[in-house]
Parts: structure tokens; sequence; C-alpha cells
């Protein structure tokens, strides 16, 4: 645990939590609150329970009583930071980028609301000789009630078939070069592409003469949402819309089957589908930015 004095004996520390049970029954129902922004560590730490991962650190920077940040640290996977009093946000990455660089925690980079990033990165180059290299900029998006207004387009969705398996990975891979300018291993991506496929969790939008155009897939069941992801069309059938309409259908089809709510994180740097995916019901709840660190004793 450690503190630090800021004004009028205001003392913020933080504390890491080796029981997983104890965390969950102090913070679960807190980031349930919130539970499209808090769901990184939140699906962190139920996989954590239930397959007892190992270096897992979860933690809180709290004011007294007061809760102020509740992060974890999975390797290989960044530092995520879930807000919870947005007031103290500078004070808390000070001190939070203190603890994890004084305790020689490894980090692999930093995932959080832009302001926090800046201030830990700040700070924990102070003492750690490195640099922070920007990945992606993303929005955390969130649909509880689909549009009225349904895409006009002719198609329809569906399950994507084990047979289809090879389409599935190659577009899961242009998918992660595209969004995370980053190549993925194409065994480690068939194999997650068969056991999304085998889960259900696969969905491609289908036109005229059975040809697929799009992909979208349920990565994450949260307690009360499903976390989707990969939203992705082939170049050569962009502009038509087949993406909104896939992600139209798929949200429905969650809605309506028990779920509370489907989120998603969009690029930033593609403003034109945050709005399409806002005119069949989602909203922009808060960015989050993840960056990547380079030790400046590896090569770049």
């Amino acid at each position: 645990m450690l503190g630090k004095v800021w004004k009028e004996g205001v003392v913020l520390l933080v504390r890491v939590y080796p029981n997983i049970k104890e965390y969950l029954t102090l913070y679960e129902c807190l980031m349930l609150q919130q539970e499209a922004i808090s769901q990184m560590i939140l699906y962190n730490l139920y996989q954590s329970l239930e397959h007892n991962l190992k270096d897992c650190i979860f933690g809180a920077v709290l004011e007294e009583d007061n809760i102020v940040f509740l992060f974890c640290n999975y390797k290989p996977y960044n530092l995520t930071i879930y807000i919870v009093d947005t007031e103290k946000t500078h004070e808390a990455a000070v001190v939070l980028a203190d603890y994890i660089s004084h305790k020689e925690i490894e980090i692999n980079g930093i995932l959080a609301r832009q302001d926090v990033c800046l201030t830990f990165m700040e700070q924990y180059k102070k003492t750690v000789d490195c640099t922070f290299l920007e990945k992606i900029g993303m929005d955390i998006m969130e649909i509880r009630q689909i549009s009225d207004l349904k895409p006009p387009i002719e198609g329809s969705y569906r399950l994507a078939l084990p047979e289809e398996v090879k389409l599935v990975t190659e577009w899961m891979i242009e998918y992660q070069i595209e969004t995370l300018d980053s190549e993925t291993d194409y065994e480690a991506a068939l194999k997650k592409a068969t056991e999304l496929i085998n889960k259900n969790r696969v969905f491609l939008f289908e036109i005229e003469n059975e040809e697929m155009v799009s992909l979208v897939i349920a990565l994450r069941k949260l307690p009360h949402g499903m976390a989707l992801g990969y939203v992705y069309t082939p170049e050569e059938h962009r502009g038509k819309s087949y993406a909104v309409a896939n992600l139209y259908y798929v949200s429905k089809y969650y809605l309506e089957n028990g779920f509370e709510f489907c989120t998603l994180f969009v690029d930033k740097k593609n403003p034109i589908a945050s709005r399409a995916y806002e005119k069949i019901g989602f909203k922009i709840l808060e960015n989050n930015y993840e960056y990547t660190i380079i030790k400046h004793s590896e090569e770049i």
C-alpha cells in the first residue's frame, strides 16, 4: 500500500487485493453500475476466478473510504483503469504511476480514458526510462433499445458455419491489421475463430447469390450485456451499410433474448461508423485509449 499527501491532509492510497473474491465482493456492484465502461476489468475478474489466472493484479486507488480508480494489470494485456470519482483523476493517476514504477510492476501498456493515460504516462516516465506509443483511440458505445429505423439493406444475417472458419479467420486478421496496425498469427486466429463459431458467436451478413459481405462477433458475455467486436466489411463491399445492417440485427437479437445492452469499441478515426451506429440506437459513453510501452533498453 502506498500513500501520498496532496492537500489539506488528503491522502490517496493504492491497495492491491491478492484475494480476488474479496475484490469481487467489494467492487462488483460498483462496476456493474457502468458495466459497459468497466467491462474489461469485470471480464478479467471473472476469467481470473474461473480459470485461476496467474500474473493478474487487481487493485484500487482510494481516498479514505472513497474509491477513485479501480484497476487491473493482466499480462500480456495492458494496465486497465476504471474511473469511479472524476474529481481526483489527476492525483490518482500520479499516485498509481508512482506505485507501479516503485513496486517495479511490469506493464505492457495502459488502457483508460485519454486524460488519465496522459497523466499516468507523464508521471511514470519520471521514474522509468521509456516511451509510450498510442495504439488506438476508441469510443465505448452502448445500445439498450434498438431504433425503429431499420437499415434499408436487402439481405439477412446468420450464424457462421464451421466450414466458413477460414473466411472468418481471414476477415479477423484483416480487421486486426486495419484497426490496430498489427499482424496476428494465423494459427492463433484460426483457433479463436473456430472457438467462437462453435459457441455461436460469429454472425455474417449475406446478400443475394449467398455472398457474405460483413462480419460481427459477440466477443464477451457480460453479466447483463454482450460485448460485440470485429465489425468488418471487406473493401469491395464498403459504402453500402452492410456492417450497420449486420450490427442492427445482431444487437436486436441479443436485446430480444435477455440481454439488457450490447456494447462495442469504435475507432475514433472512423467517425462515420460512429454516426451510422448512433442511427440504430448506439450511444457514446466514454473515450478509451490504448498505449503500448517501449523501454529504452528495448529495440523499437
